[in-house]
């Protein structure tokens, strides 16, 4: 049978969620003194029964009053059992209804919980989900310029070599090939903001 120092002694490993310490502890300390009572009121009962025993055993000679010893401490034994058993039942009927209220709680607390990380696990994959977009969008938008510009390049017409001698010799304008730079940049900055 436990003991209320092993109730009292138990230590139980933590884990979250979890049940509160404070909580567990007070409803252990709680059960220990109820055992520890109960195990007084036991001895204490067995004592009484000694008792009963020995005062049969001094009256063995007259068996009259045996008897009436007997049926005495039969019906005294008998009393106390039956007392001790019905606050044994009220104890662990009462300890299983607060098990019940705390499981209960811890169950509520558990759903509540749950429910939370569901609704922000669905609120990531929705931003993960308008990323995954605004990338796709901003790499066909890319892909997109990318071959409008190589379709520019494609259809500037190829110079001969006369043509190519004077070229060398007079530098090429810079200013066509930036408007396109200007272009995948403001581009990049403006999907980069959508993004965001």
């Amino acid at each position: 049978m436990i003991t209320a120092m092993e109730i009292n002694t138990k230590r139980f490993e933590q884990a979250k969620p979890g049940y509160k310490p404070e909580e567990v502890d007070e409803f252990l300390n709680q059960i220990a003194d109820q055992i520890s009572a109960m195990t007084k009121e036991k001895e204490d009962t067995e004592k009484k029964i000694e008792v009963l025993v020995e005062s049969i055993r001094r009256y063995k000679a007259d068996e009259e009053a045996l008897k009436d010893a007997m049926i005495g401490a039969q019906k005294q034994a008998r009393a106390v059992m039956e007392e001790a058993k019905v606050k044994a039942d009220a104890i662990i009927y009462e300890a299983q209804q607060k098990a019940e209220q705390i499981i209960s709680a811890a169950n509520v607390k558990a759903d509540e919980i749950i429910g939370s990380t569901a609704v922000r696990a669905k609120k990531e994959q929705e931003t993960l989900e308008k990323m995954q977009t605004a990338v796709t969008e901003f790499k066909s938008n890319l892909l997109s310029m990318y071959k409008a510009h190589l379709e520019l390049i494609t259809s500037l017409p190829e110079a001969d070599s006369d043509d190519a001698e004077e070229e060398e010799s007079t530098p090429a304008p810079v200013h066509e090939a930036a408007p396109a730079a200007e272009d995948m940049e403001a581009t990049r900055v403006i999907d980069t903001a959508s993004m965001q």
